[in-house]
């Protein structure tokens, strides 16, 4: 299995619009109602939403392919592009999407490992992610990959409010 990551472009949007449907979809659909799961779509993934992140400087966005095909990405935010206010010197991981027939294959730890790549070429001193409280799995992930919990913050979807955990990771 031959993979490869490259940095997204504007030339990308339609696509960064829907893999970002199908993969937040397929992993909290069935957690949530499908109006509050549209309306968090409508919001978060709408064209002009996703092109503004993607021409702010301080956001990256990075596909990855596995075998030729697009199979998740990666969006890092730093200085003011982060979804929470933070100190200049924290990198926000804000998403690794995979699409489902790509799970479980390591390719989000490959994600994030270029996530805590970026950080240090970006020399920030910390990494932060939030991770929604009932994501078991990928709370293990983290905690695993040296993340420890920091803080929380409110999550809105429609009309739910739930809980995010804020987990950061000191990388000197």
């Amino acid at each position: 299995m031959a993979f490869q990551i490259r940095r997204c472009t504007l030339q990308d949007l339609a696509t960064l619009q829907a893999i970002s449907i199908e993969t937040y979809t397929d992993t909290f659909g069935e957690f949530n109602t499908p109006a509050n799961t549209k309306a968090y779509i409508d919001s978060a993934y709408d064209l002009t939403v996703l092109k503004t992140e993607m021409l702010n400087v301080n956001s990256e966005f990075y596909f990855m392919y596995l075998d030729e095909q697009l199979a998740g990405y990666l969006k890092v935010n730093i200085l003011d592009a982060q979804s929470e206010l933070m100190a200049d010197d924290f990198l926000e991981i804000q998403r690794i999407y995979i699409r489902k027939p790509f799970k479980r294959l390591g390719l989000g730890k490959k994600l994030l490992e270029l996530g805590l790549d970026r950080a240090q070429a970006l020399q920030k001193k910390r990494v932060w992610l939030g991770v929604w409280e009932k994501n078991f799995p990928a709370q293990k992930f983290y905690r695993q990959m040296g993340f420890e919990r920091y803080s929380e913050h409110k999550f809105v979807m429609g009309d739910s409010v739930q809980t995010d955990y804020i987990l950061k990771k000191d990388l000197r």
